[in-house]
């Protein structure tokens, strides 16, 4: 037999269909994986020695947010180094492109997480989808990446902030932006409805912007209207444009927000399972923590957001409107999903980088040292953070978690991001999929090692289309993890979310080694997956 770039000799594999595992070799060549089965000794140029460890697929996060940094910080190694070969992003309906002119400042100060001097730098590139994946696809990526297109972007792109809906004219353009990002191998349209502009948008526009998606097989993935009173009708409200649209579809870091509403998981699953048994494609994702994490500003009611963060923090500073403001945020049963009154005061940890001080306390603790109301200092935070605080807010119950993580349907997700200190402090940026395997698995043993293996890889890399991911079959990518079932861990904390994971002895993006011992080893093998047409 041939020599191989690579041998992994004696490991246990757990191939991500969801089947037992079993013992031989692996041989790499070119990428690839060419060869399973015995290996005899050869002209091999590495090998490794997985005897005592798993060889899995690697892991596809199917919900990331790595493209909003990746241009700054393309090697990703918070995500690589927690077995991640691939992630699919543009989540939530934020991505970098398209962009237009006219709007163009507007997405900078929504976006956040890249300064305005390297979005102005990066300006040719974003001015459509296409040229935003060609610009990612020449960089030194540490891990795979695959993209959703944001419906708000596209919005901005089109309209702005403005809070209204789109004339038909409005409508066709937007139409046209989707139509090229998905010609440009995009995944599909995501959307963040919780957040401007999506919160603007009537379902009928995400119906009709899916109908494009459909026509090239992707799917329409949504953080979805609301998770926390009204998450009964905001799930029904996806299955919807599903139906009606043809797209399949996958509800986002699907949780249960506010202590009232733990248990109607139960509700929003079988009304998951109805839509798929009558032939609607449903799909979830979910990361394994109790706490979510946004911007703090996404305490504030979608109205008052209309025009970009420039109108937002001018309308704080007027105390008749930061009055109304007040008083719409403490009314119970409003329709709109209010983050203060489902976490409380207590529940709100803030983390921003440009306030002395402000990082890793909650809103009350804040409050409590300036002497204030806790409603008014955390307006305060948004103001003097001019909108860029970022927070973490404990709100989902553990018995909501595991029904929902068991669900056949629910594939893992990390809901995170490049960790730049200050900017992204919640540990599932770092620790999601060890800590599904290190709790979630050894510990509980909520889930066997095959399923939660399969809702890694196959699982997601099947809704994604990507075809060449997912599984350890000949002649697929030589994406793989090999770790030790019985230590591996994610150790990061809210208040600590930079610990190390544990247990990830190597992973391999393309049949290069990316991770040693849980550790990046600053070698890029990752590519820019298109899903084909």
């Amino acid at each position: 037999m041939p020599g191989f770039d690579l041998v992994i000799r004696n490991g246990r594999i757990i191939d991500g269909s969801g089947n037992p595992w079993y013992r031989a070799d692996i041989g790499i060549r070119d990428g690839k994986i060419a060869y399973i089965g015995k290996i005899a000794p050869g002209e091999h140029e590495q090998e490794v020695d997985a005897a005592g460890r798993v060889v899995s697929p690697g892991f596809v996060d199917m919900h990331g947010h790595s493209d909003g940094q990746i241009l700054q910080a393309p090697d990703a190694a918070n995500i690589v180094e927690q077995g991640i070969t691939t992630e699919i992003g543009g989540m939530c309906g934020v991505t970098r492109a398209p962009v237009s002119e006219k709007y163009f400042s507007q997405l900078v100060k929504y976006a956040g997480s890249m300064t305005d001097e390297a979005m102005q730098a990066e300006w040719s590139c974003l001015t459509s989808f296409g040229r935003f994946l060609d610009r990612v696809s020449e960089l030194p990526l540490g891990t795979n990446l695959a993209a959703y297109v944001g419906h708000g972007t596209v919005r901005i792109a089109v309209m702005g902030f403005e809070n209204r809906h789109a004339t038909p004219e409005e409508l066709d353009e937007m139409k046209q932006h989707v139509r090229e990002a998905m010609e440009s191998g995009a995944i599909g349209l995501s959307s963040g409805l919780i957040y401007p502009p999506g919160v603007y948008s009537p379902t009928e526009e995400l119906i009709e912007l899916s109908k494009i998606v459909a026509e090239y097989g992707g799917s329409y993935c949504s953080h979805i209207r609301n998770e926390s009173d009204d998450v009964v009708n905001a799930v029904q409200e996806a299955i919807r444009i599903g139906r009606e649209s043809g797209a399949s579809v996958v509800i986002s870091h699907h949780k249960i927000a506010g202590k009232h509403n733990w248990g109607l998981s139960e509700t929003t699953l079988r009304i998951i399972e109805e839509a798929n048994a009558e032939g609607v494609v449903v799909g979830l994702d979910q990361y394994p923590y109790e706490a979510g994490g946004t911007g703090l500003k996404s305490t504030i009611p979608g109205k008052y957001h209309e025009g970009g963060a420039e109108k937002l923090l001018a309308r704080l500073r007027d105390p008749q409107t930061r009055e109304e403001i007040k008083q719409m945020i403490m009314t119970p049963g409003g329709n709109w999903e209010n983050l203060a009154l489902g976490c409380g005061f207590n529940g709100i940890m803030v983390f921003a980088r440009n306030i002395p001080g402000v990082f890793g306390i909650t809103v009350a603790e804040y409050a409590a040292q300036k002497g204030m109301e806790p409603l008014e200092a955390m307006l305060d935070l948004v103001l003097l953070s001019e909108g860029t605080a970022g927070a973490i807010y404990s709100m989902m119950g553990s018995e909501d978690i595991e029904r929902i993580m068991k669900h056949p349907y629910t594939m893992i997700g990390t809901d995170g991001g490049i960790i730049d200190p200050g900017y992204d402090s919640h540990p599932r940026s770092r620790a999601t999929f060890p800590k599904v395997l290190g709790v979630y698995v050894r510990e509980k043993q909520l889930l066997t090692l095959e399923d939660a293996i399969r809702k890694m890889t196959s699982l997601p890399a099947q809704k994604a289309g990507l075809k060449t991911k997912g599984l350890i079959r000949e002649g697929l990518d030589a994406d793989l993890v090999i770790f030790d079932p019985a230590t591996v861990a994610g150790p990061a904390t809210y208040a600590n979310p930079h610990l190390s994971n544990v247990g990830i002895d190597y992973v391999l993006v393309n049949g290069g080694i990316a991770v040693k011992d849980s550790k990046y080893t600053g070698n890029g093998y990752g590519k820019v997956v298109r899903r084909s047409k």
